[in-house]
This record gives C-alpha cells, sequence and structure tokens, in this order.
C-alpha cells in the first residue's frame, strides 16, 4: 500500500538526544524517557491530536493521560526494535492491551500523515530548486533539482501464508520485509512515502507503483527547468528522473554531482537512527496477518521525522 501525500517525560534529561546531535541507536536497556525519543511537550501535543482524532472517529474523547500512555507505548515500538513483550514490559500494562494500543495510534498517524507530507506545489519548487551542476548531460543545461528519490526495506514478521512473497534475498539482506521508497527535498524533508510493497520488489518497479508520483500527476506536471534525482535503480522510470553515474574513471564534476543525491541518504539514515524499528538488526515490525500495520508504522516514523526528529 503507498502511502502519498503521506508517560514518561524527556524534560530535564540529558544525554544523547541534546538537540538531536548525538546520533547513538537506542538499546533495550535505556532508560524509558530517552527511548521515547521527544520531549514531554511533543509527546503531549501528539497525545492532544489523537484525543481529537478519536473524538471525530468514535464521537468519545478519551481521557488525555491514557492518551499519553498510548502515544508512547507506540513510540517506544518505534525505538525498542517491534517487540510488543518488551513494549509492554516497559510501560507496565498487559501485552493485549498494548497491542490494541499500538495498532489504533499507527492508524492514527496514518490518517493525518497527509497533513505533514507532501509533494510540493509550483509555487514552492523555486525555493528547493537547486541548480544541476553537471555540463556532462548538455540538454539538461540550465535545470534544477528539486527533489531526490532512494528506497530502503524494513524487515518484518513473515505474514501467515505469504510464503516467500515478502522474502528479500539480496547481500546483506535476506529477511522477510517491505520497500519503502522516500522522496525528499535538499533540506532533508520527507515530501513522499510509498510503502507496503514486498522488499524484494526493485526500487524502480516500487516507485512506479505510485499514482501521485509518477504517473499523470506529479512528474508529468513538473515544469521543463526541474528534474528529480535518483540512483541508476531508477533509470528508465520518467523522462523527468534523472540518475547518478557509475564507473570507476568519473571526472570530478560526475562525483560531486553523485555526492548531491546523499541528502535522502541521509534523510533516511536519519529517520532509521531515531526509530530503531527501520534498522535491519534484530527488529523486525509486526505482520502476522498483513502489512498494513507494518506500512503504517513506517509512515509514522516518516510523520514524526518531518515533525520532530529531522536533524541533518
Amino acid at each position: 500500500m503507498a502511502f502519498a501525500v503521506a508517560a514518561a517525560a524527556v524534560v530535564g534529561v540529558t544525554g544523547r538526544r541534546g538537540h538531536n546531535k548525538r546520533r547513538q541507536p537506542c538499546t533495550s536497556e535505556e532508560d524509558v524517557r530517552l527511548s521515547a525519543r521527544l520531549a514531554q511537550q511533543e509527546i503531549d501535543l501528539v497525545a492532544t491530536e489523537y484525543n481529537q482524532w478519536c473524538l471525530q472517529r468514535n464521537g468519545i474523547r478519551a481521557n488525555s493521560d491514557v492518551s499519553s500512555c498510548n502515544v508512547l507505548a507506540f513510540l517506544l515500538y518505534l525505538t525498542r526494535g517491534g517487540y510488543f513483550h518488551q513494549t509492554a514490559m516497559a510501560c507496565g500494562v498487559a501485552k493485549s492491551t498494548v497491542i490494541a494500543h499500538i495498532h489504533k495510534v499507527a492508524e492514527f498517524f496514518a490518517s493525518s500523515a497527509h497533513q505533514y507530507i507532501a509533494l510540493p506545489a509550483h509555487a514552492q519548487l523555486p525555493i528547493l530548486a537547486k541548480p544541476l551542476n553537471d555540463n556532462s548531460r548538455l540538454q539538461l543545461v540550465g535545470h534544477h533539482v528539486v527533489l531526490y528519490i532512494d528506497g530502503f526495506i524494513v524487515k518484518i514478521q513473515r505474514p501467515d501464508h505469504a510464503g516467500d512473497a515478502y522474502f528479500c534475498g539480496s547481500h546483506g539482506k535476506s529477511c522477510d520485509s517491505i520497500n519503502v521508497q522516500y522522496v525528499t527535498d535538499q533540506f532533508g524533508c520527507i515530501r513522499h512515502v510509498i510503502t507496503g510493497l514486498s522488499g524484494a520488489t526493485h526500487d524502480k518497479t516500487a516507485a512506479s507503483w505510485s499514482a501521485e508520483f509518477i504517473i499523470m500527476i506529479f512528474l508529468n506536471d513538473l515544469p521543463a527547468a526541474f528534474v528529480v534525482v535518483g540512483d541508476p535503480a531508477y533509470r528508465g522510470l520518467h523522462p523527468k528522473v534523472i540518475t547518478t553515474y557509475t564507473g570507476a574513471n568519473l571526472t570530478r564534476q560526475q562525483v560531486d554531482f553523485n555526492n548531491e543525491r546523499q541528502i535522502v541518504e541521509r534523510t533516511i539514515g536519519a529517520s532509521q537512527l531515531k526509530w530503531r524499528i527501520q534498522q535491519l538488526k534484530d527488529n523486525r515490525l509486526a505482520a502476522k496477518k498483513d502489512v498494513l500495520f507494518a506500512a503504517r508504522c513506517t509512515l509514522a516514523a516518516a510523520v514524526l521525522h518531518n515533525r520532530f526528529t529531522n536533524f541533518l
């Protein structure tokens, strides 16, 4: 499924967070207040929005303290590796209760993602534009780069009856997973997310699956002087998508052009480091019934990155 557009306090706690400058991964022994990754006022803000969403959805306003606990449980799930029993122990509640709360908060993030993840309008393009300094492509002289695209995989629990449908056998990535595509601007803001496809899906195929980004909408409507940059996996995706150079004997200008694409890689790295669930380690997202919940979690991580934790 593609998403496009898309209570412990930390106050007074010093340590890794430190204005998001110290980039250390979360560990299971870490204090719950640090694991949350957000300051208390940020948790309270999300909890208030979650309350309003519950009111609109069910006609019942949830208790603010309960909402804060539910949001905190979801944040702990994202940062502690995707195991419900670990989150339940940290929150001091039953595992079944934590599962219900986490699924509901994940649904809330998915339903509100369009407010924080959106492809740029034409009026925003000049602000995001960066000159394309590449004289090797004469037909692109005078063009500007507005977005960057790249993908990664997120480990999941093997869904029932799925067989090897979600298995990615790439070197160093042998696991059941889903493919996640980020489209970012030069400031590290995530502008579009494509998620939920099998981890074995080629990046080009995953990107072309998004109707909003590829088919007849954004790229086809992109003004002539603007392009999107991706790695060679996206070659032939769309005339507006140009790819980096490959080979051993690149010119300095070509190397510099390739390096400019690192902004999307740094964005992916920042999101993975902040939200441990996306790291290819001893983590995995629950997906026993289907991958919808796992896709919602990756979308939530992108929302949180844009709102609170973009520390590029």
